[in-house]
């Protein structure tokens, strides 16, 4: 913002209380239209903007809510299984408490899903459109949706609209952006932020080890590769699936590049805890708990990470995900079991 607007309205000190000053904006169109939104009509108050942008993301939760709700019904599955995200405290402190723009991009997903199976594929590839438009993470779903509309050549009409609405929604986003520090900040994500990581971690602690120095540059982007290849050899191995069957391929996608990447911010589990209620992972909602033990950094007035708490972390998701995954224990034995 310029400094002659933030002076003019007695936000002078508002830049200098950024924790990012140095770096430029990765947010996409549809997130910087709800920030021009709530700055246009809120300019003079910080107040009555944080009051616009939360309530136009309570909106989009709700309409979240009561697609996801939708699709459990469609699919026979427990309708009361949306509260697994309605109702998860880091959901709705990460949204509402520190207003994450995970709630926009959950609701564009979970409508990506809903018009796939009422088989609107225009529709469908608008609201992914809008899903990338408002965060790019979900980028990585387009192999195994590509893969779900492989007959009848749907693929080639949904990717073909994707493309072409995706490019109308980021023209104006270019025409304005300084595109050289827009793609500036994006390798720095890969080869300069590091926070509450796991594999990464192990990784960066042999890379100190064999060479003396910390190896992000180069394990940032090989793990960036290397979760691409994986998703793809996965993918190879599947003949086709049903809507469910799509949605669990994108947990798995999404889950994938989270464990091996070099950065997992708390609301990075808000679209994996949406996406798991129609197959509800223990170790999802265990991780969901765990992970608010990374605010522990924030208590450190130059934001040195306690490793001791992502080790206790990961190593407890570690187990409960293993339990999971050889039959010991499951989400409903566990609750069934609690009540």
């Amino acid at each position: 913002m310029d400094a002659r607007i933030l002076q003019s309205n007695g936000l002078e000190n508002l830049f200098a209380q950024l924790n990012s000053k140095e770096y430029f904006t990765v947010y996409p169109p549809i997130s910087q239209f709800v920030f021009f939104i709530a700055a246009s009509i809120g300019i003079s108050e910080l107040l009555v903007s944080s009051i616009i942008i939360k309530v136009i993301l309570l909106a989009f939760e709700l309409g979240s809510i009561l697609l996801i709700a939708k699709l459990l019904e469609k699919y026979n599955l427990n309708k009361s299984n949306v509260l697994i995200y309605a109702l998860n405290p880091l959901v709705i402190i990460e949204i509402m408490a520190n207003v994450h723009f995970e709630a926009i991009m959950v609701f564009f997903v979970v409508a990506t899903f809903y018009f796939l199976s009422n088989k609107k594929i225009i529709v469908a590839s608008l609201m992914m459109s809008l899903a990338v438009a408002a965060k790019l993470l979900p980028l990585i779903f387009m192999p195994a949706i590509l893969l779900y509309l492989k007959s009848d050549f749907k693929w080639v009409k949904f990717l073909s609209y994707f493309t072409t609405f995706t490019i109308l929604l980021f023209i104006p986003f270019f025409i304005t952006l300084d595109i050289h520090h827009f793609l500036q900040s994006i390798d720095l994500y890969f080869q300069n932020f590091e926070f509450n990581a796991s594999i990464y971690y192990v990784l960066r602690w042999l890379g100190k080890i064999l060479t003396g120095y910390n190896q992000i540059i180069i394990l940032g982007p090989l793990l960036g590769l290397i979760t691409f290849i994986i998703i793809i050899r996965e993918l190879k191995k599947v003949a086709g699936f049903n809507l469910l069957g799509l949605i669990n391929f994108c947990l798995f996608s999404f889950v994938t590049y989270l464990v091996l990447s070099t950065t997992i911010h708390p609301w990075y589990l808000i679209l994996p805890i949406a996406l798991t209620v129609f197959q509800p992972r223990l170790y999802l909602m265990v991780w969901s708990l765990l992970i608010i033990l990374s605010y522990a950094t924030y208590q450190t007035a130059d934001f040195e990470q306690n490793l001791f708490l992502i080790f206790i972390e990961y190593l407890l998701v570690f187990i409960v995900w293993t339990l999971e995954r050889v039959g010991k224990i499951s989400f409903k034995k566990f609750f069934y079991q609690v009540a």
